[in-house]
């Protein structure tokens, strides 16, 4: 007992409380202004360490009040009799208060001194915070970067005080090298074995001879990256030669054709079912001979008796125009109750590096099975119009950006002599947030909506399973109106390898169907789980465990998918 009291004591005069601070010479700031940016506050254990890192935020709160040269020291640090708690004293030399009075520009030719303290964004007679300088400066390097000016220079050569008006203000004397003009008159390639150069080259979007733009060549890797057949791509290398500025592309090809099988298992929901084994095949090339010209063939399996064929072709620049021509077929087999079978023909005209405009025509056909008579045969034909914004870093495994995506169809079912006008609208928004080192939000939002006066069966939208409703049977739900979202927490272990939690919410509408003898409804769900996406040495693993709402342990759906590249 005696040692224990002992070594507390023996902790408690090493380490003492404080019982106050105090400010002595201060007045432009007030003690609780100053104590507001301490880490140590009265009543917490006194450290050396900590109290200089907390004279440093005071200085740092000082500047930021135009007081650039004020002193801030330990006085004296006072101990109570027994030696148990401290009283700390801090003296305080304000010194004088500055503003921002003059920003000279040394050495620059191309742009004003006026036009360069617009790009700073710093004013006078205003408080000068040195993070401010510092961005300011940086955007001025910037504007020289993009406009031919790659290895210029900004320096700050001298800071010095003046009085006017019996004010005290600063000037800040900024040194510019300007240096040479460059102009990108040659692209060098390389490590492109397969892939034309000039599939390269037309993706970068630069031009012979025009003025060197560092925005332009740090989204080079970007836009390469995604065409999906590179697996590295290297930073771009500024060079100069007799003929002028060029750049040095190097790159290293992937294997452009993949395998993407999933097998999906949902156990049964009673005793009287079985469980249902789902299945998914993709088989895509991406880069035929050497072209980037696309080919993706799909197989699902959803249902014991329900499966879905599809086939899609895209021609990348059409006569080496920014325009990609695409076509695809689709069947899908409901169960002995119909077939839909559907083609769609269209354009996608790349405006920008980021946003694209598409315009599409397309026609569906449902045939029902015989003796079938709660499903019409009938035929549609679409006209539509669809806008994407895509800004993600990888479109593989992206950690920053957005990608907008929304469309508009308008088109008329015809049923053996009558006709109906149909609208279909769809929205899909997908947000990637980093955090922490190695850590990303994904956000998923999605919507469709169908308007007839006459909704069919064959015409409703599916959803549920792995790429939308994860937690439930593919495609089990019906709606002509759908809406859905994702949220991930990612894990990153690799740039193609990441583990994550996940949390999906969906809602969905069906209308009433009178010869069905259904009654319209409305629901929400939700499911939620774990999983992770490995790069093997035999592809790309993915292995997700759902659940739905309700579900018990043991009825977990289980998804398992590879993306093998041969």
């Amino acid at each position: 007992m005696s040692f224990v009291l002992f070594s507390s004591l023996l902790y408690a005069v090493e380490n003492p409380r404080i019982k106050s601070i105090n400010f002595i010479g201060n007045s432009a700031l007030s003690d609780h202004e100053l104590t507001n940016v301490m880490i140590i506050k009265p009543g917490s254990i006194y450290s050396q360490s900590q109290l200089s890192r907390d004279l440093k935020s005071i200085h740092k709160i000082y500047h930021q009040h135009g007081y650039y040269f004020s002193f801030i020291r330990i006085d004296s640090l006072g101990y109570g009799h027994d030696s148990l708690r401290i009283n700390v004293f801090l003296s305080v030399d304000e010194g004088d208060q500055y503003t921002l009075g003059e920003v000279r520009f040394l050495g620059n030719k191309v742009y004003s001194g006026n036009e360069l303290e617009q790009v700073m964004d710093i004013k006078n007679n205003e408080y000068l915070i040195p993070e401010n300088l510092e961005y300011g400066i940086d955007r001025i390097l910037s504007l020289y970067e993009r406009n031919g000016y790659p290895f210029a220079k900004i320096e700050i050569q001298n800071i010095s005080s003046y009085k006017e008006e019996a004010k005290m203000k600063l000037r800040i004397d900024i040194g510019i090298d300007e240096d040479q003009k460059v102009t990108i008159n040659e692209i060098r390639v390389s490590g492109n074995k397969m892939t034309s150069e000039h599939v390269i080259l037309r993706e970068i979007r630069l031009k012979l001879n025009e003025l060197y733009n560092q925005d332009r060549v740090a989204r080079i890797p970007i836009l390469l990256n995604r065409l999906n057949i590179f697996s590295r791509v290297d930073e771009p290398e500024l060079f100069l030669s007799s003929n002028g500025g060029g750049l040095r592309i190097r790159v290293q090809e992937g294997n452009t054709n993949t395998f993407d099988g999933v097998v999906g298992y949902a156990p049964p929901r009673s005793t009287e079912e079985k469980g249902i084994v789902s299945g998914l095949v993709n088989v895509s090339m991406r880069n035929l001979f050497g072209t980037a010209r696309k080919l993706n063939v799909r197989w699902l399996r959803d249902e014991r008796n329900s499966q879905e064929i599809g086939l899609q072709y895209i021609e990348p620049w059409v006569l080496n125009f920014p325009v990609n021509l695409s076509g695809k077929f689709n069947q899908r087999q409901q169960d002995t109750i119909y077939v839909k079978r559907g083609f769609e023909i269209r354009a996608d005209f790349m405006l920008t590096e980021s946003f694209m405009l598409g315009l599409l025509f397309a026609q569906e056909n449902i045939i029902p099975s015989h003796n079938i008579s709660f499903v019409s045969k009938s035929q549609a034909i679409f006209t539509g119009v669809e806008i994407q914004y895509d800004t993600r870093d990888d479109i593989v495994s992206p950690t920053s950006g957005v990608n907008y995506r929304s469309g508009y169809q308008l088109g008329r079912k015809k049923i053996s002599t009558q006709s109906s006008a149909e609208q279909r609208l769809s929205l899909d928004i997908d947000f990637y947030i980093p955090t922490f080192q190695r850590q990303v939000i994904a956000l998923g939002m999605h919507g469709r909506n169908l308007s007839s006066s006459r909704i069919d069966l064959g015409d409703l939208y599916r959803f549920g399973g792995t790429n939308t409703l994860r937690g439930y049977r593919e495609n089990q739900f019906l709606g002509s109106r759908v809406v859905w979202t994702n949220l991930e927490y990612r894990f990153l272990m690799s740039s193609r390898s990441f583990a994550f939690v996940f949390f999906d919410s969906g809602y969905y509408y069906i209308p009433a169907d009178d010869k069905r003898n259904v009654l319209s409804n409305q629901l929400v769900k939700y499911g939620y789980g774990l999983g992770v996406r490995m790069e093997t040495a035999i592809g790309n693993l993915g292995l997700n465990l759902a659940y739905g709402e309700g579900d018990s342990f043991l009825q977990g759906k289980i998804h398992l998918g590879l993306i093998n590249e041969f």
